[in-house]
């Protein structure tokens, strides 16, 4: 989960976003991406991290799904940076990003989901 004490926004433009984020648990790690939106996609590439190389990314589109909704593609390129970085990475791919899907996506839309119900 993203630590809020970690969290700062260094530029915010239309379109892009430069951002410092991390988290706490399990092991302290951190990043700067550089965030660049669109209608349809968000792409966040790495551009300072004590876990990750500079310049891996993650992008992230938005697709109609068959029967209505939405499907979300993911092109998720992290590679590594030390150990910690490589076992983070390695235990995400091993995992195929499941960590991450729990913690981050699905909260995230229980709360949007909570949020439509209390409107």
């Amino acid at each position: 989960m993203l630590a809020p004490e970690l969290y700062e926004v260094h530029r915010l433009g239309s379109g892009c976003a430069n951002v410092k984020e991390g988290s706490l648990s399990p092991a302290l790690i951190w990043e700067r991406d550089h965030y660049k939106w669109s209608a349809d996609r968000v792409r966040w590439t790495v551009q300072e991290s004590n876990y990750c190389q500079p310049g891996s990314y993650i992008e992230v589109r938005v697709r109609p799904a068959a029967g209505g909704g939405s499907k979300l593609l993911v092109d998720w390129n992290r590679r590594g940076v030390g150990i910690k970085g490589k076992i983070l990475i390695t235990f995400v791919v091993l995992t195929r990003g499941a960590i991450i899907r729990r913690k981050v996506f699905q909260r995230a839309l229980h709360r949007a989901l909570r949020q439509v119900r209390n409107d």
